[in-house]
């Protein structure tokens, strides 16, 4: 039998810095290019980010010990020329450039474009707060606009649920980076106010400064500050805000901070109206007593003939008066008490996990609507089927329309 002979990974990553290292222009080489996905120092201290052209990237790291002869700050966006050793990094098998110097060309092509526009725009009044819409208290409809199967769509759709499932929504999917990107945002915006939702949400995951683009783009920010809807623009982690953030109504950072902010929390809206009712008893109880020592007071007068006659008269329409009191202090309760068993009792009918639990599941089509009847599709279509765990996807191949 043969015998053949093997490399581990290691050994032939190993391999592959050894040969970096050795390549002697790539030992001291001076390299232009604008800086992306830069988060700023780590707990270390070092600098990690990347460089790019406009057809490549390359990644950079600038260690702790050279960052103390910088000039200025790292950036995203900011257009420099670094010098140092290309090597590679054999636990994941990459290579990157390790900077000894760096000194800024000129700005940055994409920051200078976006702090042009910004200016531009802001000149027109189009970040004003005299043109945002307040948001209404309890809507009843919201439309949400993001990439179709990302993690920000389930998280506006989870957390709106999870605080006010009383409020109805619908998404609509868009392409949120790339090329056409812009175009198809304005459509869903469009789209979404057609539908005449009480707010629309616009919005995606993180991304780096190029996967953020989209959200800069001068058609977008018109067209949102045209729209007739209050707008939350809920726009990845950067630190800079992008020109979306600055024309919409109001703007957060996350998904979860979107649902927040539009609608209220249900379970603190049940603490609200208990602690009314609790105030109001309060209130009452106080109007009793001060009326109880004023009558004691009166009762020891001694200009009155017949004190004990007075008295008795007083108590029995104090008496009547905390007898009114209370039944109008319980009967309040007791509707707000009903209001609040109502709620929970709608909030448990709507639940779709309740029903998921009991073996029933829900059939998506791929637009992600619900499919109600079997007259909603045809052969040949793709749907997602949830149950109360997990989802499944499949394709119509037969269709039993049920006449009755």
């Amino acid at each position: 039998m043969e015998t053949k002979n093997y490399y581990s990974v290691s050994q032939v990553n190993e391999y592959i810095k050894d040969i970096f290292d050795n390549i002697e222009p790539l030992r001291n080489i001076t390299i232009r290019g604008e800086i992306s996905n830069c988060r700023g120092r780590n707990k270390s201290g070092h600098i990690y980010f990347s460089l790019k052209d406009d057809n490549c990237i390359i990644s950079a790291v600038i260690f702790k010990y050279d960052t103390l002869k910088l000039t200025f700050e790292p950036k995203n966006g900011d257009d420099v020329v670094v010098t140092g050793s290309i090597s590679a990094y054999p636990p994941n098998g990459t290579y990157q450039i390790i900077v000894k110097e760096a000194h800024l060309f000129g700005k940055g092509e994409i920051l200078l474009k976006k702090e042009m526009l910004k200016q531009k725009l802001f000149a027109e009044g189009l970040f004003d707060d005299s043109h945002k819409k307040e948001l209404p208290n309890y809507p009843e409809k919201i439309a949400i606009i993001t990439g179709k199967n990302s993690a920000a769509a389930k998280d506006f759709e989870f957390n709106i649920m999870r605080r006010f499932p009383l409020c109805n929504i619908e998404i609509f999917y868009s392409l949120v980076q790339g090329t056409g990107a812009p175009e198809d945002l304005i459509k869903n915006l469009k789209k979404a106010e057609e539908t005449a939702p009480d707010i629309i949400i616009i919005g995606r995951g993180g991304g780096s400064t190029d996967d953020l683009e989209a959200f800069d783009d001068e058609n977008l920010v018109r067209a949102l500050y045209d729209c007739k809807i209050p707008t939350i623009s809920a726009v990845g982690h950067e630190i800079n805000l992008s020109l979306c953030d600055l024309v919409c109504d109001f703007h957060v950072s996350t998904p979860t901070g979107a649902a927040e902010k539009a609608v209220p929390d249900i379970n603190q809206i049940e603490v609200d109206i208990n602690q009314h009712a609790n105030y109001l008893g309060t209130i009452m109880k106080r109007k009793i007593n001060d009326l109880k020592t004023k009558i004691e007071r009166l009762s020891s007068a001694k200009y009155f003939a017949n004190i004990n006659l007075i008295f008795s008269n007083y108590e029995s329409k104090i008496a009547q008066i905390d007898k009114n009191i209370k039944d109008k202090v319980t009967y309040l309760i007791n509707v707000k008490e009903s209001k609040i068993k109502a709620l929970n009792s709608q909030i448990e009918l709507m639940n779709p996990d309740n029903i998921l639990e009991r073996g029933y599941s829900i059939v998506f089509n791929d637009k992600g609507q619900i499919v109600r009847n079997a007259y909603e599709l045809n052969l040949g279509d793709e749907i997602n089927v949830k149950f109360s765990k997990g989802y499944i996807k499949s394709k119509v191949e037969e269709i039993n329309k049920d006449e009755r």
